[in-house]
């Protein structure tokens, strides 16, 4: 857990409260809200691009998961994070699901790393003929992340490649899903 700062300086909420007030071990009372707009697909036949950064892996993986229990399409996860060295979370379960083949690909960015320095959205900009195939085959394209940078970002990658026509029509059929913040 890295803490995060507040735009005041001192910490964000959650990083501060998990890096400075609870102890390991301590008991976390939590709630969890359905999020609909962002549910998994009806049709397991159709295969999952899934786009974010940071904590935005979190709401990409239960998509994972829920396609690793039932079976279906596989997936494509583009993710991207500040340093290879220290920020690669769930690594040992994202390469166990490329390997059960659940996740077909995966691509990763990663910001401060000096042989990498790009940003997600940079992904799929280099992707855009595979973007594309994906596009074509079906697939839903679940973005889930930063607001700020990130996501307006990868929209516009995504209307340069698909046509604003196109991600409009996605999104009106429940194939572009955002949950951004």
């Amino acid at each position: 857990m890295r803490q995060y700062p507040a735009a005041d300086g001192g910490l964000g909420i959650g990083s501060g409260w998990l890096t400075e007030v609870a102890s390991i071990g301590d008991p976390i009372a939590i709630r969890l809200r359905a999020n609909p707009g962002f549910a998994t697909p009806m049709d397991p036949a159709t295969p999952l691009v899934l786009i974010g950064n940071g904590t935005g892996l979190a709401g990409l993986m239960a998509h994972l998961r829920e396609r690793a229990r039932t079976g279906g399409a596989p997936a494509w996860l583009l993710y991207g994070e500040r340093s290879s060295a220290f920020d690669r979370p769930l690594a040992a379960e994202l390469d166990a699901l490329q390997a059960a083949g659940t996740l077909e690909r995966i691509d990763r960015a990663f910001s401060r790393d000096a042989g990498c320095g790009r940003y997600v959205q940079a992904l799929v900009a280099e992707q855009a003929d595979r973007m594309l195939d994906w596009a074509d085959r079906g697939a839903a394209i679940y973005v889930c992340g930063s607001l700020v940078g990130m996501a307006g970002a990868v929209d516009a990658e995504l209307r340069i490649i698909l046509g604003d026509d196109r991600v409009e029509a996605m999104s009106e059929a429940g194939l572009y899903r955002r949950d951004i913040y």
